[in-house]
C-alpha cells in the first residue's frame, strides 16, 4: 500500500504550504559553476528621530514585513568563521557610541534622554507593531552555519540587565550566478533565486 493511499485511509491530506516554492530548483547543467552574490542588506528606513514612517515595508516571501532601521543602527553581519568575541566587542562599541547611552551623563542629561527614550518608545507601541523593532542600536544578521553563533551572542547580551534583546527569523531570497565554464558550451549563463533562512538578533538600551 503506497503512503497516499495510508494517509487518505487515516482520514489526513496532504496540503502544500502557502509560501512552499511551485517547483525545486532545477539542476545545474553540466559544466556550470554557481557564484554566490552578497546577501541583500536591511535598508534604513527612516532617520533616528520620533518620526514613523508613513508605508510599512514590502513582505517577503514568507509574509515576512522587516522592521524599519533608524538611521543610527550598526549592522552588523555574522559569518560563520567570524570569532566570537570579536563580535561581541562589535556590537559592545556599537552600544557604547549609540546615541541611547545615558550611562556617565550628568543626572538632568540622563533624564531627559531616558524620557526621550520613552515617549518614542509609547509612541510606536501605539502605531504599526514593526515600528517597535526599530529602536534597536545593533542587529546582528546570520544565516546558515552562522545562525547558531548570533544565537549565543544573544543569549550572552540578554545577560545584562541594561539590555533589551529580541531575535527574529525571517527569509532572504538570495540571487546566484550560473556561470558555463566552457565558453562553446550550447547553455547560457543564468540567473537563479533561492530562499536563505536568517535570524536578527536586536540589541537596545533598556528605557
Amino acid at each position: 500500500m503506497s503512503s497516499t493511499s495510508e494517509k487518505r485511509d487515516s482520514g489526513f491530506e496532504l496540503k502544500s504550504l502557502p509560501n512552499r516554492p511551485a517547483r525545486k530548483i532545477l539542476p545545474l547543467p553540466k559544466g556550470s559553476r554557481i557564484q554566490k552574490r552578497p546577501l541583500p542588506g536591511p535598508s534604513l528606513a527612516f532617520k533616528a528621530t520620533n518620526t514613523l514612517p508613513t508605508t510599512a515595508p514590502a513582505a517577503d516571501s514568507d509574509g515576512y514585513i522587516p522592521p524599519p532601521r533608524a538611521a543610527h543602527t550598526a549592522i552588523i553581519k555574522v559569518s560563520a568563521s567570524a570569532s566570537f568575541m570579536s563580535l561581541v566587542k562589535r556590537a559592545r562599541k556599537a552600544l557604547e557610541n549609540g546615541p541611547q547611552k545615558t550611562k556617565g551623563l550628568p543626572l538632568t542629561a540622563r533624564m531627559a534622554a531616558l524620557e526621550t527614550r520613552k515617549s518614542g518608545k509609547s509612541e510606536a507601541a501605539g502605531s504599526e507593531g514593526f515600528i517597535e523593532d526599530a529602536l534597536d542600536d545593533v542587529v546582528l544578521i546570520a544565516t546558515g552555519k552562522a545562525i547558531q553563533k548570533v544565537i549565543e551572542i544573544g543569549c550572552f547580551f540578554q545577560r545584562e540587565k541594561e539590555l533589551i534583546v529580541s531575535t527574529r527569523t525571517r527569509t532572504l531570497q538570495a540571487i546566484d550566478d550560473v556561470v558555463m565554464q566552457d565558453e562553446d558550451a550550447e547553455e547560457e549563463d543564468q540567473v537563479r533565486v533561492r530562499n536563505v533562512s536568517c535570524i536578527e538578533v536586536g540589541i537596545r538600551w533598556a528605557p
